[in-house]
């Protein structure tokens, strides 16, 4: 069952290689830098840095996607692959999290019972109607069928964009101990300008998670 689950991985990920095969590929790389690091509603760790780097061509795109804090008590190393048609996507997603032991040893990557691989379906309404919808489910990996779905409408207030969103999780997993709100926050971006050539996106977001009663303020800036 393990082999098939990492044979459904590769699949994806040779199929969004393929599609991008031929096609013009499109390269972007940057980095967000946040005061704390908040994900569904769940702290994961403190001040951090998250670079990236994306590959797209036609409707595929594959990439990479990571997080150290500063004080390097969590790393994170993704990698995603992913394929849009209209307005729906899906993407598939290996999280991978060595583990920061004191006497220096950690998790070897290709150890694939450390990884969580993670489905996404996700569809949008377009911008006459700004909602978007994201169902993710864990099927393979250190993990057993957690998911989370997410509701996040998006509206202008002047030069600032705003961000409504919900998230929960249906059943019991790596979330909660069974279906729970987990993620009510309200997240508000702009671009700072700088120059005449060059603005700063920064944001600040206000996160509750009705579950755990926990509440963060995050601020960030993108590169």
């Amino acid at each position: 069952m393990k082999k098939m689950k990492l044979f459904i991985v590769m699949f994806a990920v040779s199929s969004a290689v393929s599609g991008i095969r031929g096609q013009e590929v499109t390269v972007s790389a940057g980095a967000d830098i946040v005061s704390s690091y908040i994900w569904r509603g769940q702290y994961c760790g403190p001040a951090a840095v998250q670079p990236g780097i994306s590959l797209s061509a036609g409707n595929f795109s594959i990439g990479a996607w990571g997080s150290t804090s500063f004080e390097s008590s969590w790393r994170e190393f993704d990698l995603y692959a992913g394929y849009s048609i209209g307005n729906f996507s899906v993407l598939v997603i290996d999280y991978f999290f060595p583990r920061n032991l004191p006497d220096g040893e950690g998790s070897g990557y290709f150890d694939y019972s450390e990884h969580v691989f993670e489905a996404t379906l996700g569809y949008s309404f377009g911008e006459s109607f700004p909602l978007s919808l994201a169902w993710n489910t864990n099927f393979a990996g250190d993990d057993d069928y957690s998911s989370y779905f997410e509701a996040s409408y998006s509206l202008p207030v002047g030069s600032v964009n705003v961000d409504l969103i919900l998230g929960a999780t249906p059943w019991e997993g790596a979330y909660s101990d069974g279906f729970a709100l987990i993620n009510a926050s309200i997240k508000a971006s702009k671009e700072i300008t700088i120059t005449d050539s060059f603005s700063l996106p920064v944001f600040t977001q206000a996160i509750l998670n009705p579950d755990t009663k926990d509440v963060f303020l995050v601020f960030g800036m993108s590169f």
